[in-house]
């Protein structure tokens, strides 16, 4: 639907006439983001207070009129351009830090708050906020959470999703919910991390902030060849150093960036690495050795670091200004945001700079070397439509070797519209389906930044599905006969959380295989029906080291059940079978996944309500880390979002909880 008269009649009574817009410019202006997508809008609302947003949107409910959320607009895949018309809500007065909390670690702030305002605001008080984008001078906190923005510290803190303890927020119907990590069940806060504003939009957000780490110490490191800089990653990970912060750059960006930024790097080097600990001194010194050994073997040219805060500031100021640098060199750059597995960025790397050579394109390499992100910066000019098409296509092409070597579209950019086609080509039809029914239950009109994320007429294009173990498929089998027999049953792990004595059971107990150990990525994947103690002895057998503690119960269980919500953090890949007998995979060997809906936060605290998890991959370590304690498990199910979820994937409600059991007996 447009928007009508009465509609803007009835928006200007909430807003008042000066913040609804429809005049030419401001149409125009509001016409693109940082991509190349351009699509006018029909308004612009600017939206001055929190709450107006929610009666804004029962307004465009009542009108089906569709709306996109933004604030400064720097995302690089067109998520923030009205592909419907419909209207901008133009977040960026939303621009207040409520709270700082230095002594529950928390910053209470409204969405449109400049990420680095409010590290700004904490350095005097001898804090800092975890995730740092480089756009942070521009980018918000509510559209970091809203691509699951990281930066340079993800390697080391993680991303967005580890740092939002509270969000409310307003579905497309206009219905406000706030959301805690304190809450039983699903992680709804990480699976609204890097959902684009698909689901509504976010009106605060809660955040983790961290005391300053005061020793910190950062290298600048030249090596011939940008095929050493990235074997040194692979390296460095599997001797289980864990940096701050490492990002490595070939030459032309070393020597665009040295032009705009004067930031002392050296240009006749053909790559440079960025590297970043802190810690104790006692830890800095020990891996500062191994570093330099490492780099040595590499064929470092140089090892120097910052003798100075001054020094240290002025090489990640040359840094931050990367894409300003490469704009001079060409009027348009086309950024892209893959990531694989780090120990395939060698080979993905080689594959990338074979496909540039293959088409003449210009580009230089600069990426999240440290999680397997990579940023490619394509030169061309979007006015010469010659050029333009072969950039996308070289880009189409980056991304899908990105996917096949274990990898994703998206690291922190988001699909938006610009790779949205492509999602087909990375996840097969039970995934795209799973994620597009979350939309569905939450957005039943699709009026909440409509038509992205979602390949068109996906469940023809969908890859093909992977072969399920043995296992896995006797599971699946027996759920389709439930199904077809509609009869009600339960799912559990070794059913010593559930207890029930029913007949009708979906167990995890016979999932009992370690697939793999990978200490050069230092992740492992399982099977749910794993029991702690048997994973525990594979891990002391290997040198490595889990957050979860041994135990009878299953890794299933420590997933699903609650007992363990910080381990969710560690969780990148999973599969499942959801009510409907489908089967999905998300995810897999990778520290960034922003390609669709993290389905790996939905499962997590799940309680067996949305579907039986098979597989895990987690990360582990090569030190040992503080082991987690239980934490009692609330049985709820009946918090507005897990209800709505679940009604939507069970609609017959046949997987049953423990309220029902008793309420059948």
């Amino acid at each position: 639907m447009k928007l009508t008269p009465v509609a803007k009649k009835q928006l200007v009574k909430i807003l008042g006439s000066a913040s609804v817009l429809t005049d030419e410019l401001s149409l125009a202006l509001y016409a693109y983001d940082c991509s190349l997508s351009r699509t006018r809008p029909e308004g612009v609302l600017l939206i001055n207070k929190c709450e107006q947003i929610a009666p804004v949107l029962r307004v465009l409910h009542q009108y089906h009129i569709p709306f996109v959320p933004r604030a400064s607009a720097t995302n690089h895949a067109g998520s923030c351009v009205p592909l419907q018309g419909g209207v901008i809500l133009n977040l960026t007065a939303l621009d207040h830090v409520l709270e700082i909390n230095t002594k529950q670690q928390f910053a209470l702030v409204e969405p449109g708050v400049i990420t680095a305002d409010l590290q700004e605001r904490l350095a005097p008080l001898g804090y800092f906020y975890a995730p740092d984008p480089a756009s942070q001078r521009v980018c918000t906190l509510g559209g970091n959470m809203a691509q699951n923005a990281s930066g340079a510290r993800c390697l080391k803190y993680g991303g967005t999703l580890d740092h939002v303890l509270a969000a409310d927020f307003v579905l497309a119907d206009g219905t406000e919910v706030s959301l805690s990590r304190q809450d039983a069940g699903p992680d709804f806060i990480g699976l609204l991390c890097g959902s684009e504003g698909t689901l509504g939009v976010l009106t605060k957000l809660k955040v983790r902030i961290l005391p300053l780490v005061k020793q910190v110490r950062t290298f600048l490191i030249s090596f011939p060849s940008l095929q050493n800089s990235v074997e040194v990653v692979s390296e460095l990970t599997a001797q289980g150093i864990v940096p701050r912060c490492l990002e490595a750059m070939d030459k032309l960006t070393a020597q665009s960036v040295e032009a705009f930024s004067h930031a002392g790097y050296p240009t006749e080097a053909e790559a440079l690495l960025i590297l970043e600990l802190d810690g104790t001194l006692a830890n800095i010194e020990r891996e500062t050795q191994l570093v330099e050994k490492i780099c040595r073997h590499h064929k470092a040219l140089q090892v120097i670091f910052a003798k100075t805060e001054e020094e240290r500031q002025k090489l990640w100021k040359g840094r931050r200004n990367a894409f300003a640098a490469m704009s001079r060199l060409a009027p348009s750059v086309m950024v892209g945001d893959g990531t694989v597995p780090r120990s395939n960025l060698p080979q993905a790397l080689k594959r990338v700079q074979q496909v540039l050579q293959n088409h003449h394109a210009k580009a230089s390499l600069l990426f999240h070397a440290g999680d397997g992100n990579f940023h490619p910066h394509l030169l061309f000019d979007e006015r010469n439509q010659l050029q333009t098409v072969r950039t996308t296509r070289v880009l189409r092409e980056i991304l899908k070797i990105c996917v096949d070597e274990q990898g994703t579209l998206s690291g922190e950019h988001g699909i938006g519209v610009e790779k949205r086609a492509l999602m087909a080509y990375q996840y097969d039809v039970d995934t795209l389906s799973a994620m597009a029914r979350i939309k569905q239950v939450l957005d039943p009109q699709n009026l909440s930044n409509p038509l992205k994320i979602f390949p068109h007429q996906f469940t023809e294009k969908a890859r093909e599905p992977m072969a399920l173990r043995l296992n896995v498929q006797v599971l699946q089998d027996t759920l389709l006969s439930y199904i077809r027999a509609k009869e009600p049953f339960f799912i559990c792990g070794q059913n010593s959380q559930l207890k029930t004595k029913a007949s009708t059971l979906l167990s995890a107990k016979t999932l009992q295989e370690i697939i793999e150990i990978d200490t050069a990525n230092y992740t492992v994947t399982a099977q749910a029906g794993v029991t702690l103690n048997t994973l525990y002895k594979a891990l002391h057998k290997a040198g490595i080291y889990s957050i979860l503690p041994d135990g009878k119960g299953t890794l299933g269980g420590a997933f699903c059940s609650g007992k363990f919500p910080e381990f969710y953090a560690h969780v990148i890949g999973i599969e499942a079978l959801l009510p409907d007998g489908s089967c999905v995979h998300y995810g897999g060997k990778l520290m960034k996944n922003a390609a669709g809906y993290h389905l790996t936060r939905l499962l997590a605290g799940s309680q067996g309500t949305l579907g039986l998890v098979t597989q895990l991959t987690f990360r582990v370590f090569a030190y040992p880390q503080t082991v987690l304690k239980a934490k009692p498990v609330q049985q709820k199910s009946s918090n507005f979002l897990w209800k709505r979820i679940r009604d939507g994937f069970d609609p017959s409600h046949l997987i049953l909880n423990c309220k029902e059991e008793k309420a059948r007996a």
